[in-house]
């Protein structure tokens, strides 16, 4: 027997069902990419959770996202599902009978149920923001991925009188014309809409989707609470200890899972050699993670490959430990001198640190990072990433490590100022009348 959990039945908490908020508190849902794990993506909800919460003390938040159990554990908010969850105790068996049954009788019934139940959970709820991460692609997914999620939940909104305000959005490939068809719409319902970098708003105009004038903005991390970087430090000598990132990438160029294991591989190889050549040199050395569900089988691995050429951790002193939230990520990162990460939340929470950082890229978006503070020549791309390049490129930043980290330090601030008159545009009028398109 297959069950459904509706939007309406998942986690909530004092405020929330079960608990009738006074009737002038204003209701506020923040739909994003959450509860996978994905640390870049808990930052900026996070960043937008602080926001709201700074500017409408009284309002009651909900947040949608694919894991309310997660989120719910993190935050403490009420939290509904994006997608539709049916625990169908049948998912072996087999035939084209059966699995048509199935989709006739319980999956498309399921999917109404869960479009009515998004709109009767968004009733009364005066504003949705689609809270950063990069929810704008089917890579990786299909146009019912993510697309159809944008769609379903923003035609929802409308249908219940609520304002739609995407806000910090990355955009990535959309391949698939249903895609963009289901990203247009998302975006016309919408009377607000923002990007994080020139090159997500410059891909979805090549598109013919948003529009000229839509603005771009820092990434919401960049608003992240003043007190979660200003934890006093140790004072106690230590080595010069380089933060290093890891990521289990697929090369999007690769044709065959060969060539991209191949690719994969190439990396982790260059990530063992750069270790050594650090560890031969005498600087400490801590491993970071930017998703708690792909990042630790990157690790061991790293780790299994330095253990074979020779070189143990334990012996060598490198730091090794899970990090599952921001301040974890950031107590880390504070116990850094520079860091070498593909994670962009890696870089972004390291910049806000006034730690010098080198990109290995997997996305445009590091590039864009990058060279939004000046530093475009301290990236390589992951698929191409070079031992010695990357050597070169750490001797440089070093060097150069006092001058990077003050040009780091005012560009940080100068982009909080920027997300703030941000906040106080999509925030600040509430009740009255919504922003024009």
């Amino acid at each position: 027997m297959a069950t459904v959990t509706k939007p309406e039945a998942v986690f909530s908490a004092p405020g929330a069902k079960g608990h009738p908020a006074p009737a002038e508190r204003r209701k506020v849902a923040l739909f994003g990419i959450f509860g996978i794990q994905n640390l870049g993506n808990e930052c900026t909800l996070d960043a937008m959770l602080n926001a709201v919460r700074e500017r409408l003390p009284e309002a009651e938040i909900q947040v949608i996202g694919y894991d309310p159990a997660d989120t719910f554990r993190r935050h403490q908010v009420p939290t509904l599902s994006i997608v539709q969850r049916i625990d169908d105790q049948q998912t072996g068996a087999r035939g084209r009978l059966r699995r048509l049954f199935r989709l006739l009788f319980r999956r498309l019934p399921g999917e109404v149920g869960h479009w009515l139940g998004a709109v009767r959970a968004l009733r009364g709820t005066e504003l949705m923001i689609m809270t950063g991460t990069g929810m704008l692609t089917d890579y990786s997914t299909t146009a019912f991925g993510y697309p159809y999620d944008l769609f379903k939940w923003t035609t929802a909104a409308r249908i219940a009188g609520c304002k739609v305000r995407f806000v910090g959005i990355g955009v990535g490939p959309l391949y698939q014309r249903l895609s963009r068809i289901f990203v247009d719409a998302a975006l016309r319902w919408a009377d607000y809409r923002s990007y994080r970098d020139d090159r997500s708003h410059h891909n979805l105009r090549q598109l013919g989707l948003g529009k000229d004038s839509d603005p771009v903005y820092p990434d919401l991390a960049f608003s992240l609470p003043r007190r979660l970087f200003a934890r006093p430090r140790a004072a106690v000598q230590r080595r010069f200890t380089v933060g290093l990132g890891v990521m289990r990438f697929v090369d999007r160029h690769a044709s065959t899972e060969q060539e991209r294991e191949s690719s994969y591989q190439r990396y982790l190889v260059c990530m063992c050699e750069f270790v050594e050549w650090l560890v031969a040199r005498g600087y400490g050395i801590r491993i970071l993670q930017g998703d708690a569900r792909h990042d630790p089988a990157v690790r061991r691995e790293l780790r299994e490959k330095l253990q074979a050429r020779g070189t143990d951790y334990a012996a060598c002193g490198i730091a090794d430990e899970e990090s599952t939230c921001t301040e974890d990520l950031v107590s880390q990162l504070a116990e850094t001198d520079i860091v070498v990460s593909p994670r962009f939340h890696n870089l972004v929470l390291a910049m806000m640190l006034a730690k010098p950082v080198i990109s290995i890229s997997y996305d445009p978006k590091n590039d864009a990072l990058l060279e939004g503070f000046g530093l475009g020549q301290y990236r390589q791309a992951i698929a191409e990433v070079q031992t010695q390049k990357l050597i070169e490129q750490f001797k440089e930043v070093e060097g150069a490590r006092e001058r990077i980290a003050a040009r780091l330090r005012k560009g940080a601030e100068e982009y909080r100022t920027r997300l703030e008159q941000q906040y106080s545009l999509i925030l600040g009028d509430l009740g009255q009348a919504g922003i024009r398109s």
